[in-house]
């Protein structure tokens, strides 16, 4: 595959589409949590893909939908460089008259996320659309944005219709300290809204806090402070969507101390403030 893939985003930032070549060692430094879905494409190497509360070990020629809102990160896996094709877009983007791509993006959301280790022959169709991706982005044709639209309802089509017959918990990482993070990650998403303090979390599950603190980074790529801010910022978005709740109910049932707090931490991650947040809901 040709994979000098030409970076772009469309003019209303309902799709992008980049490559990258990375030589050594490398994990995402930003906090990852976006309104878009994403298409993750592995080129070469392996990475673990940290998605909600599971890990997963990839390799060349393995695919990653990724839903919008879903927390994820990728960190290093046992070898140096990777290459990966990576598609952002807006349900926007895919939308028809008839619905039949909300009703496709409903059944993959259904999934949260969706891993599919490729077949050769598999590999060549994606590779194939990317490609076709490219061209159109590169002549810049009369039309070309529609055909972009094609050609990513394509690969939905496609995702959709592999992931029928491919079991992605073949592809859960197995590694002991993986399975203990998600047994601490599952544990926090289904109490966020609870005193979440690390000594308290450590002695639950029979670790010292130094060492919980110690995987945690290191395989999901957040600090255990930053992941529980993160997952509860994503439920205070949610109830914000409820305008009968006070933005005061909004801080107390997704887990914040103090409105104070709860202002501070949400205009960090999602980037304004609650209120403004929910104004800028339809």
């Amino acid at each position: 595959m040709n994979t000098n893939i030409e970076t772009y985003t469309a003019n209303n930032d309902g799709f992008s589409i980049s490559s990258s070549k990375v030589t050594g060692f490398f994990s995402m430094p930003e906090k990852h949590v976006h309104e878009k879905y994403e298409i993750y494409y592995l080129v070469s190497g392996e990475r673990y893909y940290f998605i909600k509360d599971r890990f997963f070990k990839i390799k060349k020629g393995h695919l990653v939908f990724v839903n919008q809102g879903e927390l994820h990160k990728t960190t290093d896996a046992d070898l140096p460089d990777h290459e990966r094709i990576l598609v952002y877009f807006k349900r926007d983007f895919v939308a028809t008259s008839n619905g039949s791509m909300d009703r496709l993006l409903d059944l993959l959301h259904r999934k949260n996320h969706c891993v599919l280790g490729l077949s050769l022959k598999e590999q060549q169709v994606v590779e194939k659309i990317i490609q076709d991706m490219n061209e159109e982005i590169l002549k810049q044709s009369l039309g070309f944005e529609t055909c972009l639209q094609g050609l990513l309802m394509k690969l939905l089509v496609f995702i959709a219709r592999t992931m029928e017959h491919y079991d992605e918990h073949a592809y859960v990482s197995i590694r002991p300290k993986h399975e203990k993070v998600s047994e601490v990650v599952q544990y926090i998403n289904a109490h966020y809204s609870e005193l979440l303090a690390i000594p308290r979390i450590s002695e639950l599950f029979y670790i010292s806090p130094y060492y919980l603190s110690r995987i945690f980074k290191e395989t999901t790529g957040f600090t255990l402070v930053e992941y529980v801010n993160n997952v509860r910022v994503r439920e205070a978005q949610k109830l914000l969507s409820d305008k009968s709740l006070k933005v005061i109910q909004v801080a107390e049932l997704s887990g914040f101390g103090s409105v104070a707090n709860f202002n501070r931490i949400f205009k960090d991650l999602a980037g304004c403030s609650p209120l403004n947040y929910r104004k800028s809901l339809k």
